[in-house]
């Protein structure tokens, strides 16, 4: 925290782990206390998508998760301060107030938001509520069980890596993408090892692009603005599926070697992480609600 105050930033825009919960207990309460009025929590966004509202909340379809996952889930939407139910344009506007309504039945006194990042719909109008002024990150779990919270992290194989990528000749970043989720998709789907994420931002010539996949049973996506065409750049993927951690590398490894063969890139790894979360223990749980006018030396 000390290095970050010693840029003097006017913004932090932070985004925990996609698995993280009791963030209010564990970190924002803690950095209230602690730093006081040097810094103040914009409201806490909960962001979802339409498929995990029906799979993990209203059980009307098979998500491939165990009950600890649709636990988690659940105890993320119950800390939010503001839920955003995002791709709505991927849903019809009846769809959009069903989901909505299912929400905020079980989860009252939130604010909601429906938008599209892809599309940029309701962006502005988020940004506007999260530079508001108003306090945030005031909602405390009263109660969590960390077994269920750690049994559904452990799930999950998860993987970090950053990737080289240089080619003698032009290739298009967009289908560099594609065809990873794409073979990653084929290979996890064989495996029969459920998606949490796929995530992978290309970089090339001072411009990102990004593609994602969030379950084996929806297409990959391919951000709009393309980077176009480039012959050298830089790959990160960011992945967690419901498989073990040596497998998960495999997958990936072998994906990317099938994946520059075929568009004749060569690439290099530069680092790649592949684990299995350890047990949550963060050093500071407050439980009790901390104001801007709470002092130093609440407990």
């Amino acid at each position: 925290m000390e290095k970050i105050m010693a840029h003097k930033p006017d913004f932090l825009l932070g985004e925990p782990v996609g698995s993280c919960t009791d963030f209010v207990a564990a970190v924002a309460n803690p950095v209230k206390i602690h730093y006081k009025d040097r810094f103040r929590f914009a409201p806490f966004s909960i962001i979802v998508d339409p498929d995990r509202v029906r799979g993990l909340l209203l059980n009307e379809q098979e998500t491939g998760f165990p009950e600890e996952v649709s636990y988690l889930f659940s105890k993320q939407l119950e800390e939010a301060d503001l839920i955003v139910l995002n791709k709505v344009d991927l849903i019809e506007e009846k769809e959009r107030d069903r989901l909505l309504k299912a929400l905020s039945d079980r989860f009252s006194g939130k604010e909601y938001l429906a938008l599209s990042a892809k599309q940029e719909e309701g962006i502005e109008k988020w940004l506007g509520i999260l530079l508001s002024g108003r306090p945030g990150a005031n909602t405390v779990l009263r109660q969590i069980d960390y077994d269920r919270y750690a049994a559904a992290e452990a799930v999950l194989g998860w993987l970090n890596a950053a990737v080289r990528l240089r080619s003698p000749s032009l290739f298009d970043a967009a289908d560099l993408l594609r065809s990873l989720a794409h073979t990653l998709k084929k290979s996890f789907s064989q495996k029969k090892a459920q998606v949490g994420h796929l995530k992978f931002v290309v970089t090339g010539g001072g411009k990102s692009m990004w593609g994602n996949l969030t379950s084996l049973e929806s297409e990959p996506s391919i951000s709009a603005h393309s980077i176009g065409k480039i012959n050298k750049g830089s790959l990160i993927i960011n992945a967690r599926v419901r498989i073990e951690p040596p497998e998960l590398e495999a997958a990936v490894r072998k994906a990317l070697k099938i994946v520059s063969k075929e568009l004749a890139v060569k690439y290099r790894v530069d680092d790649l992480q592949c684990f299995s979360p350890a047990y949550p223990e963060p050093p500071h749980i407050i439980r009790e609600t901390v104001g801007a006018e709470e002092s130093q030396d609440a407990k």
